[in-house]
């Protein structure tokens, strides 16, 4: 079955978008674990944590981690379903304009 037009522009527009979001809330992620292990300012978090701890960095990746991932994928599809229902409009609006 093939897509129309529709479909492939909603899909397009809510890849293009939506993996650069993941990317950067992923790569933030990553930057806020690191801290927690090697020491520093967390980024967007008013903790500083000093000097390297691998029991801390255990601490933040099994169990400060999985709440952050949530909140963070909350956050991503708050931000992801107006872009999605925006897309899915015009991928409507450009299937009635054939």
């Amino acid at each position: 079955m093939s897509e129309s037009r529709g479909d492939r522009i909603s899909n397009t527009i809510a890849m293009v978008i939506g993996i650069q979001l993941a990317a950067v809330f992923g790569i933030w992620l990553l930057w806020i674990t690191w801290t927690a292990f090697a020491g520093g300012q967390a980024p967007l978090f008013p903790i500083e944590f000093t000097g390297v701890s691998i029991g801390r960095g255990l601490l933040w990746l099994f169990i400060i981690d999985p709440i952050v991932a949530t909140v963070a994928y909350w956050i991503f599809m708050l931000l992801m379903l107006p872009v999605i229902g925006l897309a899915a409009g015009l991928g409507s609006w450009a299937d009635r304009k054939k």
